[in-house]
Order: C-alpha cells, then sequence, then structure tokens
C-alpha cells in the first residue's frame, strides 16, 4: 500500500486482521483514564515502522525524529480507516 507524506511517498505493507488486533492492543495499553501516554504510545510507533517496513532505516533514515514520527503517525492513521471494501 502507497502512504503518500509531506516527507516523500512511502511504500508500506498491508495491515491484516491480526496485526489489526496487536496493533489495537497497544493501542488499549497506551491508554490510562482516557489519555494517551505518548511515552507508551511511541511503542505503537515503533510497532508501526516495524511492521510496515522491510527496512525502515533505508526508508526513513535520511529524516529527522519528528519527520520520522509525521510519517509513522500517517501510517498508523491509515492503518486505522475502515476498509473502503465494506
Amino acid at each position: 500500500m502507497k502512504i503518500e507524506t509531506g516527507h516523500g511517498d512511502f511504500e508500506v505493507k498491508e495491515l491484516t486482521f491480526k496485526d489489526r488486533r496487536e496493533l489495537h492492543s497497544l493501542e488499549i495499553q497506551s491508554a490510562t483514564d482516557g489519555e494517551v501516554d505518548l511515552s507508551k504510545f511511541y511503542n505503537v510507533l515503533n510497532w508501526v515502522m516495524d511492521f510496515a517496513f522491510e527496512d525502515a532505516e533505508k526508508a526513513l533514515g535520511q529524516l529527522n525524529d519528528n519527520e520520522i514520527d509525521e510519517v509513522l503517525l500517517a501510517i498508523y492513521n491509515r492503518y486505522k480507516e475502515p476498509s473502503k471494501k465494506k
């Protein structure tokens, strides 16, 4: 799947049902009393990075850390969008 961002276009792996549930579990762990713990949400972004790319360093290495987070958030948001196939 292709993700277009302000930092370039990236080809990332498609999310399967099982993967979506694993990602959801990490999301739940990052929230406490309705608030997102940013340090725990960082684990969500790292999961997205590890899942989405065969070689994250090659794909993202030219970006600074804030830009990487922006790309990962774009991928995360795309993964969380409801399927248009349904």
